[in-house]
């Protein structure tokens, strides 16, 4: 683990600035939340959304949604400069810690076919191939969805 300090902990509204800013440097414009669909998704009693901080800046956040017995991962996003620290692996974990309390089997996401590093962390976190998703991202870019068994049903 690496030795960054970095605190876990719920979204808050205030975060939603920050949040976004994230996501537009972490994706492509035209794939990246608009401001209108972060604050659904953020605002949405089916949403968890978790941020890691390092010395009280927001350096990552991961955000789903569960339905049902399912939860889907929408996005996780780790600030370029902070990568390497396994901030990703920990927003993940706590994820999948709420997920294992809230009795949710299932966790599902989708990452880009040429997004090896997202891959590789993905695969080192235990989800599996589904399926491929030709087009996924705007038309131009296939996506794998991918899922893990989180807990008991």
């Amino acid at each position: 683990m690496s030795g960054l300090p970095i605190r876990i902990r719920q979204a808050h509204p205030a975060d939603f600035e920050a949040l976004y800013h994230i996501d537009q440097i972490c994706f492509p414009a035209d794939i990246a939340f608009s401001r209108g669909e972060l604050i659904f998704y953020l605002s949405h009693p089916k949403s968890i959304a978790r941020v890691a901080e390092s010395s009280g800046r927001i350096v990552g956040f991961v955000l789903a949604r569960v339905n049902g017995e399912r939860a889907r991962v929408l996005t996780l996003d780790v600030v370029t400069e902070f990568r390497q620290h396994k901030i990703g692996t920990r927003l993940m974990s706590r994820l999948h810690q709420e997920l294992k309390k809230q009795r949710i089997g299932v966790s599902i996401l989708e990452v880009g076919v040429t997004n090896l590093p997202a891959q590789r962390l993905y695969q080192k976190l235990q989800y599996r191939y589904v399926e491929t998703l030709i087009g996924y991202y705007r038309g131009r870019e296939d996506a794998y969805r991918l899922a893990r068994v989180v807990g008991n049903r």
